[in-house]
């Protein structure tokens, strides 16, 4: 443990850590996609459900774990506020802009048009979930009571809620629809294991993510120390907005590009936006945890850029998963990330 303080003490450790430990994140993200494919085998869900449901909360461990640890271990309610609540919604931007990225990179692969699931209906309870999100931030200055008990406030307590009626709607949806999806060799044999092999390797690929998120929290926090500390003297949003965002994101990106690859774009789209409305639950256990008052009323004014850009991109991702040709995937991709990169431009 001390070497490792001592490591992360130089912004050259600081920059190398961060490197390694998103490195892990990323490889246990790729055998977390193949196993994802395979439980859909194993449980009769499909890979539709599987990514917005379990991928989905998986794959937003690390955000979790990040948000929990910033509001517990930062003595400053302000700073663990903006870690947590930037982290969160610069997870979300980063997400929509891993559809733009599917959507140019995999252009042959990218067809809406051929998935079982057009998760319309996703994007749609991402919005209410947002609006939910958005009701809480607005009136959090106002409205300082909390709930006895779960010390939160009450906006907030609306997000599980709202939550759970909608993975009520959407299994229900599912198990009246029947998927004939195609899967590897690979996927196929994880599928006829043992449970306990099976589930325990998927455990083990759950931990690694999660002491990832753990380990980048502690990296993201001294890079808000000032640089005669070792850090880069950035502020705790920008640092959870972008830093945090990026690297606890590193699950959905990869696993969501992995996903395309072998032709499970239904399971890449469901992981996306399922993290998304996953995302949004963190301020709720956030706000539980920190116990010295109401998170959003800590947090920054400067998180509405970032609220702007989730709703505006949620948009663009409802269009694009509705387009029939490649060039107007390809037009509308290219806006999502034009924008993604104006506003980056901008909060730095």
């Amino acid at each position: 443990m001390q070497l490792f303080e001592s490591l992360i003490d130089t912004q050259f450790g600081l920059v190398a850590a961060f490197m390694a430990t998103a490195a892990v994140v990323v490889l246990a993200g790729i055998r977390l996609s193949i196993y994802g494919d395979a439980l859909g085998d194993r449980t009769g869900l499909g890979s539709g459900l599987i990514g917005l449901v379990f991928l989905a909360a998986v794959t937003s461990l690390p955000e979790l774990v990040v948000s929990l640890t910033s509001v517990i271990q930062c003595t400053e309610l302000a700073k663990g506020a903006d870690l947590a609540t930037g982290n969160m919604l610069g997870s979300n931007v980063f997400n929509l802009l891993i559809l733009a990225l599917m959507a140019l990179l995999f252009p042959r692969r990218f067809d809406p048009a051929s998935m079982d699931n057009p998760h319309g209906d996703s994007t749609i309870y991402g919005l209410i979930l947002l609006g939910i999100f958005s009701g809480a931030f607005l009136f959090s200055g106002m409205n300082t009571e909390l709930i006895p008990g779960l010390q939160c406030s009450w906006g907030v307590l609306l997000l599980p809620i709202a939550y759970g009626f909608i993975l009520l709607r959407e299994h229900r949806q599912h198990t009246e629809e029947e998927e004939t999806g195609n899967h590897l060799p690979e996927e196929q044999k994880l599928a006829q294991r043992p449970s306990v092999h099976f589930y325990s390797v998927l455990g083990g690929l759950c931990l690694l993510i999660i002491g990832g998120g753990i380990v980048l929290s502690t990296l993201g926090s001294h890079m808000a120390r000032p640089p005669e500390q070792g850090g880069f003297g950035l502020e705790a949003s920008l640092v959870g907005t972008i830093f945090l965002a990026i690297s606890t994101s590193l699950p959905e990106l990869v696993i969501s590009f992995a996903s395309i690859r072998m032709g499970f774009l239904d399971m890449a789209v469901g992981n996306v936006l399922g993290s998304n409305m996953f995302n949004l639950l963190i301020i709720f256990v956030a706000d539980i945890a920190m116990r010295g008052g109401n998170l959003l009323s800590h947090a920054s004014s400067k998180h509405w850029v970032s609220v702007g850009m989730i709703g505006l991109l949620t948009l663009l991702a409802s269009l694009l998963l509705r387009t029939r040709t490649r060039k107007a995937a390809t037009a509308i991709a290219a806006v999502m990330v034009a924008t993604y990169l104006a506003t980056f431009a901008f909060l730095v």
